[in-house]
């Protein structure tokens, strides 16, 4: 079953996308943003030992992000800035003490999509020597801006690129 309604599709499944998606996505161009490796020192953990002493912990990101690197004009403000990125992590792990990586995993999706040419990240956080017998521990997300929000930022970009 699809029924057409105002340039949006109801599909079978119960989800509303814009009917022009796909034709949409083809025109869409991306480059990544990339930060690897990040070690810091982190209050981090939900054990009372944890809770006293820093554990080094290791950040990679991946971004996705639209694509106007042709338009930067060599202006760091006109594209998805790793530096940014990393001085938010740096104050978020500085301004108070952590229990999960998840939840700081979670913190740092936010930071990414501060930015709204961000579509989605890819966030790596371990724990390093944490037990004698492996190099690291960890968790990997991925989340992306919801899908209405990616086109509507797609499509204001079209009519006013970042300059």
């Amino acid at each position: 079953m699809n029924n057409k309604y105002k340039n949006i599709s109801v599909i079978s499944t119960g989800s509303w996308v814009p009917s022009d998606l796909n034709e949409n996505a083809k025109t869409l161009k991306t480059y990544k943003v990339f930060i690897n490796d990040l070690v810091l020192n982190a209050f981090i953990g939900i054990h009372e030992h944890e809770k006293k002493k820093k554990q080094k912990i290791s950040i990679s990101i991946s971004l996705e992000s639209l694509d106007n690197i042709i338009k930067a004009s060599d202006k760091i403000e006109n594209v998805v800035s790793y530096e940014f990125v990393i001085s938010d992590i740096k104050k978020l792990i500085n301004k108070k003490h952590i229990g999960l990586i998840e939840t700081l995993g979670e913190n740092i999706a936010k930071i990414c999509f501060k930015d709204p040419r961000v579509i989605c990240a890819t966030i790596n956080v371990k724990k390093l020597a944490v037990f004698k017998e492996t190099k690291n521990v960890g968790i990997e997300i991925f989340r992306e801006r919801n899908s209405e929000e990616n086109y509507s930022d797609f499509r204001k970009l079209k009519k006013n690129p970042i300059k």
